[in-house]
């Protein structure tokens, strides 16, 4: 079955408006089985939150490039090809 892609945004959109919208509620927010729900929807989708966080956050996995130096600093070992 394919879905349209546009569909499946809407979806997740619509997911995520729901869980806030009981995050603010005072009921929802103490009801257990919620909050189950919304601890497995940050695990599905690698998200994190520490105790500091006060406001939605979205933190994206980046790796860091190493720093070479200068051009001039690069040394290149070359072996030597000959052929016979």
């Amino acid at each position: 079955m394919k879905i349209d892609p546009k569909l499946l945004d809407k979806l997740a959109e619509e997911e995520v408006q729901a869980l806030l919208d009981g995050i603010r509620d005072e009921e929802l927010r103490q009801n257990p089985a919620f909050l189950a729900k919304v601890r497995q929807f940050l695990k599905d989708n690698d998200l994190k939150t520490t105790p500091e966080t006060t406001a939605p956050l979205v933190k994206q996995i980046t790796k860091e490039l190493p720093d070479f130096g200068e051009d001039d600093d690069l040394t290149v070992n070359t072996m030597d090809t000959k052929t016979n």
